[in-house]
């Protein structure tokens, strides 16, 4: 009789996430708002690389960092204690005349659907009253139905369908009055 040796490939696992530190009761009070440090970038462009849609268009953590660099003067980054939660840009002009241009909110991963969006939201909210906009304006893509439907939840209405000019995919133009 003849054996034959046959070789046991050990499993792989996936590692165990770790836990996150449990989020104080008072998000509001808890999560401050800055413009980005040096330091933030390479982070907030990490964020935006893992998030849709540049994560589904490939777009590298460097690709994010060039775009990301364009867009710094309106980036709010929002931070609890010392670790980036997420950011909102928010533009003085965009597609709406007089309204103030919300191009993107990306939150964390593990904190989505925590609160931190609507942190966000509201942040860049008060940003254009504080640009002395009376409307802000977005665009989402309507397949996107939680972005969808945290917008409308937030107040916002869609005026327009329109065609990105990136991408060639329709868009909702969303707006809503400060």
């Amino acid at each position: 009789m003849t054996m034959k040796r046959v070789d046991q490939t050990p499993e792989k696992t996936t590692p165990p996430v770790p836990e996150l530190a449990p989020l104080p009761n008072d998000l509001t009070a808890a999560v401050k708002f800055s413009l980005p440090a040096d330091e933030d970038m390479s982070t907030v462009a990490g964020l935006r690389a893992g998030s849709e849609p540049w994560k589904g268009r490939g777009e590298s953590a460097e690709e994010s960092l060039q775009a990301l660099t364009k867009l710094r003067p309106f980036i709010q980054v929002g931070k609890l204690q010392t670790q980036l939660v997420g950011y909102v840009t928010v533009e003085r002009d965009g597609p709406v005349p007089g309204a103030a241009y919300m191009r993107n909110i990306v939150v964390k991963p593990e904190l989505r659907r925590k609160g931190v969006g609507m942190l966000l939201l509201n942040h860049g909210i008060q940003v254009a009253r504080d640009m002395h906009r009376k409307t802000v304006a977005l665009r989402v893509d309507p397949a996107n139905s939680p972005a969808v439907s945290f917008y409308r939840k937030a107040g916002f209405t869609t005026v327009a369908t329109v065609v990105s000019k990136k991408s060639g995919k329709l868009r909702l133009l969303m707006s809503r009055e400060l």
